[in-house]
């Protein structure tokens, strides 16, 4: 483990987040990112909310999906009037030493709102997604980490994917899993 990783380890086992709080990122404003912390997804969204868009991201339905185009992952990801269908391309080998085990568990996204003016915590919650997620989720990123990764072919490979399928929608339609609240939607 390089000096690097094991900093990034320390502080993600360490990361305290707080409604209220400062949330150091870099986010670009109405951006989003999508890392793991101890095996877990934390989805952060960096956006000009109003209290309207704080209750819509606290209530809202939540829907999760994969998408694996030439083994290159992409979340798929919407919250019910607060935001439609969106994704996020994702590599384990920028993960650090992070991975995602499947133990036929429920695995948990934790999903915080940021406010982009101020980079205050607007808004936390976790929801899960069902074991079979968890498990294709498992299986994609260890096909990844038995890969060779070049960063220039990965981002040239997020660029084809993104021609062949310019939304999320045109994902959707491809998608390897589908869920809302915890539940797999049948295809």
């Amino acid at each position: 483990m390089t000096e690097r990783n094991s900093k990034t380890q320390l502080m993600m086992e360490t990361m305290q987040l707080t409604v209220g709080k400062k949330f150091d990122h870099d986010i670009p404003d109405e951006g989003m990112s999508i890392i793991l912390v101890n095996g877990a997804p934390l989805l952060t969204f960096n956006f000009s909310v109003t209290q309207k868009h704080i209750d819509c991201f606290l209530n809202g339905t939540t829907s999760f999906g994969l998408f694996n185009e030439n083994n290159t992952l992409f979340f798929l990801f919407k919250i019910e009037n607060f935001l439609d269908w969106s994704d996020l391309a994702f590599t384990i080998h920028l993960a650090g030493d992070e991975k995602v085990e499947d133990n036929e568990g429920y695995l948990p996204f934790h999903l915080v709102l940021v406010e982009s003016k101020t980079s205050i915590i607007k808004g936390l919650r976790v929801v899960t997604v069902s074991p079979a997620f968890r498990a294709l989720l498992s299986r994609i990123t260890q096909q990844q980490a038995n890969e060779k990764f070049d960063t220039i072919t990965y981002y040239k490979k997020i660029g084809a994917a993104y021609r062949a399928y310019p939304s999320a929608s045109d994902m959707l339609k491809k998608a390897l899993i589908i869920e809302q609240g915890g539940v797999t939607l049948p295809k």
